[in-house]
Order: C-alpha cells, then structure tokens, then sequence
C-alpha cells in the first residue's frame, strides 16, 4: 500500500461509517446523468470507505465500481449491497495502485479520499483519474467528455493548523474539528487546486464552495467539477 493510512481500516473495522450519500454528490449525479441510460454509465466511487456512495449509485441503477484500501470497509460494502439485491465492482486497492482500463468510466467520483493524502500522491491521484475517464472525440462531443466531481477541505475548516505539519497546509493527528484523528488532511487553497487540476490536464473545471457548522466548528469544502 503505498498511499493507504491504516488509521482508516481501524475506523471502518470499528465504527459504522457513511451510511447515506451527501447531498452534493446526489445533485451532480442527477444533473448530469439524471436523464441517461444508466446501465451504460460506468461510475467510479474513488476510496468508497462506507459505501454510501456506491450503495445510492447501484440502486440508482449505475455500473458501478468501487475501491477503498481498507478491507473491512470493502466487505460492509458488499454485505449491504447483497442484503438489498445490489450490484457492484468491488476491489481492495490503493489508490495509487489501481488496475482498471485506461479510458473506462464515465465519471469518477471522489468524495474526501484525495484531500487525505500528502501533495505529490493528490497530483498523482488526480492524473490517474484524469487517464481513467473517457476522451473519445465523439464522446465528448455528445457527452462533453468524461466527468470528475471532488470534494476537498479548505484552509478555513476547524483544525487545518493543528497537529503535526508534514508540509504546507499537510497535517496529522489534527486535534480540532471534525476531522480529528482522521490521520493525514491536506487543506486546499482555490488557486493551488485549479492549478493542479488544470496542470493535469482536466478542462471546463467549476469550484463551488459549501460552507457550514458542525457543533460549533467549520467545515468548508470545495465542490469540484472537472471534464476529462
């Protein structure tokens, strides 16, 4: 495992996780395949921890895949989706590690796996997503490319400061907020994240920001969505 935090299979192997999917990933999943034939609309939940997000994507009736690095998370994910009659690829990756086709998905889905890690594995994170999508002209022309949707913690969030600095805006053993003992956060800047997106190679790139409380302290996100 080269990018794998073990604090995360000690949390899934020892806690309920995720059980529901986020409001913003239910809206970009509606607006932009909503109306599609979704069988054929092949969708990565990248480090699907709990599952929430693979669980609501197969029973929307998607083709699913999903990865996470922790065993115990993958196996609850696919004993509640065979509880319920469900369906998916699951598989016990790193997400440096992956072993799926080049050009396969049409979207990916990141929900906090990428903003977990140090800089230089996000761009790499970020550059196999980017190979991982769809570029066929004709693709793009009828679809506007393969999509990526991208949630990150930004600077502003409770905590970011705390701990043990890897690098800049890196920390672990965060000791304020919501993402205490949540091993290793990389707090994002807008310029720094546009950056990479576009160095990568990602085009037609939007960042929304959703700010709001949790007990008292602040999470800020940014909402990323990127075409291939």
């Amino acid at each position: 495992m080269k990018s794998f935090d073990m604090v995360w299979e000690k949390i899934h192997a020892t806690q309920e996780w995720g059980k529901y999917p986020s409001e913003p990933v239910i809206r970009f999943v509606a607006r932009n395949y909503g109306k599609m034939d979704r069988d054929s609309i092949k969708i990565l939940d990248f480090g699907c921890g709990g599952g929430s997000h693979t669980w609501y994507l197969a029973r929307e009736g998607f083709d699913v895949y999903a990865f996470d690095g922790s065993k115990s998370a993958v196996r609850k994910v696919g004993e509640r989706l065979g509880q319920e009659g469900l369906a998916a690829d699951l598989r016990v990756r790193d997400a440096l590690e992956l072993d799926y086709e080049e050009g396969f998905f049409d979207c990916v889905i990141d929900n906090a796996t990428i903003c977990a890690n140090r800089y230089q594995n996000i761009i790499q994170m970020y550059s196999e997503i980017h190979k991982l999508l769809k570029k066929d002209k004709n693709y793009q022309i009828n679809m506007g490319g393969g999509r990526m949707f991208s949630v990150l913690f930004t600077t502003r969030t409770t905590g970011c400061g705390t701990g043990i600095e890897l690098e800049k805006n890196t920390f672990c053993d965060i000791s304020e907020g919501s993402l205490a003992g949540r091993g290793i956060i990389h707090f994002f800047e807008i310029e720094e994240l546009r950056s990479i997106l576009q160095e990568v190679g990602f085009q037609n790139v939007v960042i929304d920001t959703l700010m709001f409380t949790d007990r008292g302290n602040v999470v800020e996100q940014f909402l990323v969505q990127a075409e291939s």
